[in-house]
């Protein structure tokens, strides 16, 4: 990757996408041309020891047949520079398109990006849905061939993860239940934390029913799983009942004091708006 100018390639281990990225994929799909097969874009994000991570992408307007390919270089390039300076620790770091196939088509799309970073990374999302679900796939490429001649690429699967912030975990449950719905329910914030509530609450009383059955000898032990669980444990605040109680009245406050005052602003402009009128 090309990180504060650096152009070398660096090695991935593994890319981590964040759900932001694939919702734009699909949309990119599903405004498709007609005659367009398949769909490209650029992807961005940064790099950190050996991790890939994508946050962030854009559709690239492409022309695809059985004898030629042929995409918009400059407006690739163009967009990718207006992304930098929106956020400047974001840079080009690949490039995606619908369909799980790679073809000869890939490694001249490839070749361009990889003259944007060293080691760009190709993500495939099988948008139609051909096994029952959405199948993903990352790669990296690797020259083949013999120096002085034929010269070519192969495509190296790359392990990924599909990971958002907590704040897009509770949106993307939200949107979840809303399948199936014909009215959209209102978005109610005190729902939303008992939910939640409810929901921590049943994840620790599984966290301990597996504790218990190892420390029974019902169930093998692993260490990794006993150190994940110490450091949640620990980053845990030590506070009593009545402090948290505190923190939560003190905090519903505030709330209230924010709505009261958007409601005065609220009717002030409505004030001023009439006046306006009767002038």
């Amino acid at each position: 990757m090309a990180v504060e100018g650096r152009s070398v390639a660096l090695p991935v281990r593994k890319v981590i996408i964040h759900p932001v990225v694939l919702f734009n994929i699909v949309d990119n799909y599903e405004r498709r041309n007609d005659n367009n097969k398949r769909v490209i874009g650029t992807l961005m994000g940064r790099y950190d020891k050996g991790t890939v991570y994508v946050t962030e992408s854009f559709a690239v307007p492409h022309q695809e047949t059985e004898e030629e390919v042929s995409m918009d270089m400059e407006y690739a390039m163009r967009i990718g520079e207006l992304q930098k300076k929106v956020n400047t620790s974001m840079y080009t770091v690949g490039w995606y398109s619908s369909g799980i196939i790679i073809n000869e088509y890939s490694s001249l799309i490839h070749a361009f990006y990889k003259c944007q970073c060293p080691t760009p990374v190709h993500l495939t999302v099988d948008t139609q849905l051909k096994e029952q679900k959405m199948k993903i796939n990352t790669h990296i490429s690797s020259q083949i061939g013999v120096k002085n001649g034929t010269e070519g690429c192969i495509f190296t699967p790359v392990p990924h993860t599909i990971t958002g912030a907590e704040a897009d975990q509770v949106s993307l449950k939200f949107f979840q239940g809303l399948r199936g719905n014909k009215k959209t329910p209102n978005f109610n914030d005190q729902e939303q934390i008992i939910t939640s509530c409810s929901e921590m609450i049943a994840q620790i009383n599984i966290v301990m029913g597996h504790v218990k059955k190892v420390l029974s000898g019902e169930a093998p032990s692993d260490k990794e799983l006993g150190r994940q669980l110490m450091e949640v444990v620990q980053s845990i605040p030590n506070l009593d009942g009545d402090t948290i109680t505190n923190m939560l009245n003190s905090h519903m406050q505030d709330l209230l004091a924010v709505e009261y005052l958007t409601y005065l602003t609220r009717q002030q402009l409505a004030i001023s708006a009439r006046i306006n009128q009767i002038l």
